[in-house]
């Protein structure tokens, strides 16, 4: 297959350029490592990334799931790259998604859809097991974490990438677009339980990273060691 190269954009690591990006297209925020977003609700919109190999031919998205992001995905096909994995990071990823696993895949030129087993998607399409480390995922350098997520299951994905970046799905919220923080918090859950079990796994947590890149929200550019000490702190509190 010959290499394409359409995703080449101007970059920028900024929440205003985020901010500003079109939704439905792919915006790029650092080497090979690309934001999506969705359409926004109450002044949020969800995020979904894509990364692509060093190869400049495979790519890897996550959480991409959307209307809006439909026909970006079909011009990716279009473009010549291979869609290696679609990555589910929890399974109310799929509450906004446009279509079942089965369309999803297709239309992503039958690219494997990757969950958490313990997910209750009510789809009978057969997922790939993302808690095994799958040769598709070691391929981009990536390691899942089990989190225990919102009454259900949930993973963190850890790319060494760019210096360590982080996407933690809906385990964690960045501040919103129109606030002048830049900080990430837990989400609220339904069960004390997991609350609580998801404050011991990023207490658990101990990768180095430099990104942190959640669902909702700012993300964290240039984190240094001292910002990613208070980042982890707050997510790991008791409350």
């Amino acid at each position: 297959m010959k290499t394409v190269d359409k995703m080449e954009v101007l970059h920028s690591q900024s929440a205003e350029y985020i901010l500003k990006g079109e939704t439905g297209k792919f915006l790029k925020l650092i080497p090979d490592t690309f934001l999506i977003k969705g359409e926004e609700k109450d002044g949020v919109f969800n995020q979904g990334y894509a990364l692509r190999h060093i190869n400049r031919r495979d790519i890897i998205l996550i959480d991409v799931v959307e209307e809006t992001s439909k026909k970006a995905v079909q011009k990716l096909v279009d473009d010549g790259y291979n869609i290696k994995a679609i990555l589910i990071t929890c399974d109310g990823i799929l509450k906004d998604a446009y279509a079942d696993l089965k369309t999803l895949s297709e239309n992503a030129g039958g690219a494997p859809v990757y969950a958490h087993p313990r997910n209750n998607f009510k789809d009978e399409f057969k997922t790939k097991d993302i808690t095994t480390n799958a040769n598709d995922l070691k391929h981009f350098g990536l390691k899942i974490i089990d989190f225990p997520g919102d009454a259900g299951a949930s993973v963190l994905i850890y790319s060494e990438i760019n210096g360590g970046m982080v996407f933690p799905g809906e385990d964690a919220v960045g501040s919103r677009y129109d606030s002048d923080l830049n900080t990430f918090e837990r989400p609220k859950m339904k069960r004390e339980n997991d609350n609580f079990g998801l404050a011991e796994s990023w207490s658990a947590f101990n990768e180095d990273f430099d990104y942190l890149f959640p669902r909702k929200g700012k993300p964290g550019f240039n984190v240094e060691e001292g910002a990613r000490v208070d980042i982890l702190n707050k997510l790991s509190r008791s409350e």
